[in-house]
């Protein structure tokens, strides 16, 4: 059964694609944000992961009981990161029968099959670790909104398991399946979901002041911005990860609620799914080629080549957008693979 197409919220795609590229950008080479200032790399930090927490948040629903919400979530989580990381395995497997110059993705073993289980840095496709700690967060949260009277007690219990995430992260315990980054990931999760009850999703005139809360927002915390890296455990104090990052999250929230289609960033923040299941493997060999074809002829310098690749990763990802979706919209969330009763979607049905 294919999944119906709902009105699109604009400036929720564009936030998602804004944020999607910044994320491109870092992993792609993270000193290109040095050249608008030392300190924009960890301002932008404040909301860049956060940020996907947060608007998972605002699209919370209990569906049809436990079941039913595990199916969706299945769908749209556990497919596309089953699916994408058995690809980057593919290529990894290939990858050895190249020249040992094209070794992009480094040593293969068989053993990279089963990282996700029990390593914390994967030897594949990397960002992918996000979708096992969004999946958990989900059912996370409606475990304590189907079980906790009220929102008091699902607030306590959330701030207690984000200082368990916490005190996992900053003692560098590796948790299997990266659940600290659930926990800390949390309460980001249930302040879209708050930001959603309370009718933050409606229009308001007061919105076209969102601009400049979010410039004030973002010079404020410019100066002193620190590192926030969740899959790393590189967290700054806990005051400063609950309180600057769900403002800078919500200043950018109120600057966009104006904005109208902006066409390449919404579209890809609408399959920001795919960006962030394909770009990471795409990184080594485009920025290999492209290095190799104008570092050595000198025509640009280094810093340079990063920016071109940024620019060919994205102009990439729009074609993978357009042939991933339309071929294979089971495995980048489209269509459901699983109809309801557990059914596979792209099965025709048992005659009877």
């Amino acid at each position: 059964m294919a999944t119906v197409d709902k009105p699109r919220i604009h400036y929720i795609d564009f936030m998602k694609g804004l944020c999607i590229l910044f994320i491109v950008v870092s992993h792609t080479d993270s000193t290109i944000f040095a050249l608008l200032g030392k300190n924009l790399n960890f301002t932008l930090e404040s909301f860049r992961i956060p940020m996907y927490y947060f608007i998972s948040g605002i699209f919370f629903k209990t569906y049809e009981g436990l079941n039913d919400f595990v199916r969706k979530k299945v769908n749209n989580i556990i497919v596309p990161l089953v699916f994408f990381y058995l690809a980057s395995f593919v290529f990894h497997w290939l990858g050895q029968y190249l020249p040992p110059a094209q070794h992009f993705y480094g040593d293969f073993s068989w053993s990279m099959l089963w990282d996700p289980l029990y390593k914390r840095q994967w030897d594949c496709n990397v960002p992918l670790w996000f979708l096992v700690s969004l999946f958990e967060v989900n059912v996370i949260y409606y475990l304590l909104h189907k079980y906790l009277p009220n929102i008091w007690m699902i607030a306590l219990i959330a701030i207690a398991l984000s200082v368990l995430g916490y005190f996992l992260s900053m003692n560098q315990v590796a948790v299997p399946l990266v659940l600290d980054t659930a926990f800390v990931g949390l309460p980001y999760f249930i302040l879209g979901s708050i930001v959603k009850r309370n009718g933050g999703l409606i229009t308001r005139a007061i919105d076209r002041w969102g601009w400049i809360a979010l410039l004030i927002v973002l010079v404020t915390i410019y100066p002193f911005a620190q590192d926030i890296n969740i899959v790393q455990q590189r967290l700054p104090n806990y005051f400063y990860l609950y309180l600057v990052p769900p403002v800078s999250i919500l200043a950018l929230f109120w600057a966009c609620k104006r904005l109208p289609y902006i066409p390449v960033i919404n579209y890809i923040g609408r399959y920001s799914i795919v960006v962030l299941c394909t770009h990471y493997p795409l990184i080594r060999p485009i920025h290999r080629a492209i290095k190799t074809l104008w570092l050595q002829s000198g025509i640009l310098p280094k810093f340079h080549i990063s920016i071109v690749s940024v620019l060919a990763i994205i102009a990439l990802e729009l074609l993978l957008i357009k042939l991933l979706t339309r071929y294979l919209p089971y495995f980048t969330a489209q269509k459901e693979m699983f109809s309801p009763g557990w059914h596979i979607g792209f099965m025709p049905p048992k005659m009877k």
